[in-house]
């Protein structure tokens, strides 16, 4: 759909301010002026269905993204699930703001379909009923693809805490860097480094095949993922995502604990840019435990250890990596002594 040369994107929300998975966090991600305003907007209590939100991006030529983002409440709350009337409204008012603003050309996703609930065979005929009358538009509709995961209202009630939240958070905000879901590795460096980052998991991590690993860290995510979380971490594949109810409810949780959380996850992803990968996230963390936690210092002390770990270490990093990697942590202020702390806690 973003790719689409169109003068406006219509982009389905709620009305409680939250932008979770899908396409509502790559609208999020694109244009983070926009997310502001809507949430500023639902904040207020100014949004409800039958209403539409429209932002103005400035773009004055298609080829270098729409003019417009029409927000397009679908549910009431997250939690909730869609309702055709909702949709029916709200098509009354995207009509009028085509016209108001002069919209020729306009893609649409398939409105209240997959987490909303709806049946794509109920809402099509009704969007291209109603928006039959705008003859000089051109509309690029677009089907519901093959859902997988369970629709976030079905586990609206999920245990929350703190640590559970911006592990969840983090993870659903890394996920398009590792092509939707992580393995089993990259799962245990995302938690090793928010822990780094001061939020208070109290795991232990040792050396393990594939750097820092923590038993109890794998048996919460086992716990996540009966939970309805995450997904995957106990399929065959063992490829691992947030679910669309773990991200909610997880966002909905932060949006109420200020901005720790969110100064957290952008140190997170400033230290990991450039590593999103299981072999960058391996040597990452590696050296940060070689470093932080085991004191060996100065670097050179570190490519020995590093060498010495495993065959597999000595043959997979050069000398070369693990001093950029050191690089980073010092530069991101992680390299700092440890106070031991013998408690263990699941997430």
């Amino acid at each position: 759909m973003f790719s689409e040369p169109v003068g406006a994107l219509v982009n389905t929300v709620n009305c409680v301010g939250v932008m979770g998975k899908g396409v509502a966090l790559e609208f999020k991600n694109r244009w983070p002026a926009n997310f502001r305003a809507y949430k500023s907007l639902c904040d207020a209590k100014g949004l409800s269905p039958g209403q539409v939100f429209v932002f103005d991006t400035k773009e004055l030529f298609a080829s270098e993204g729409p003019r417009y983002l029409i927000n397009f409440p679908t549910k009431a709350h997250w939690r909730s699930k869609s309702k055709i009337e909702y949709i029916e409204d709200g098509l009354d008012a995207l009509v009028e703001a085509i016209q108001e603003h002069e919209i020729t050309s306009i893609a649409i996703p398939p409105l209240g379909c997959g987490n909303g609930g709806l049946d794509w065979t109920d809402v099509r005929p009704l969007i291209e009923a109603k928006l039959s009358s705008l003859s000089d538009v051109e509309i690029v509709l677009f089907a519901p693809k093959n859902a997988t995961d369970v629709p976030e209202h079905v586990h609206s009630s999920l245990p929350m805490t703190f640590q559970r939240a911006i592990l969840l958070k983090a993870l659903n905000d890394l996920e398009r860097y590792f092509n939707g879901s992580f393995d089993r590795i990259s799962l245990q460096k995302i938690a090793y480094f928010l822990q780094a980052l001061g939020v208070d998991f109290k795991l232990r991590f040792a050396r393990n095949l594939h750097g820092p690993y923590s038993e109890t860290l794998k048996l919460a995510y086992i716990s996540m993922e009966r939970r309805g979380m995450i997904d995957g971490f106990l399929s065959g594949e063992r490829q691992s995502h947030v679910t669309p109810s773990g991200c909610a409810v997880a966002n909905e949780f932060l949006n109420q604990a200020g901005t720790a959380a969110s100064d957290i996850i952008d140190r997170l992803n400033k230290l990991v840019q450039g590593y999103e990968s299981p072999y960058g996230l391996e040597l990452l963390s590696s050296v940060h435990l070689l470093a932080h936690h085991e004191g060996h210092f100065p670097v050179e002390k570190i490519i020995r250890e590093m060498q010495g770990w495993s065959e597999a270490k000595r043959n997979q990093f050069s000398e070369d990596a693990i001093r950029a990697a050191y690089d980073r942590l010092k530069d991101d202020g992680l390299l700092h002594q440890m106070k031991p702390n013998d408690a263990e806690l699941s997430i």
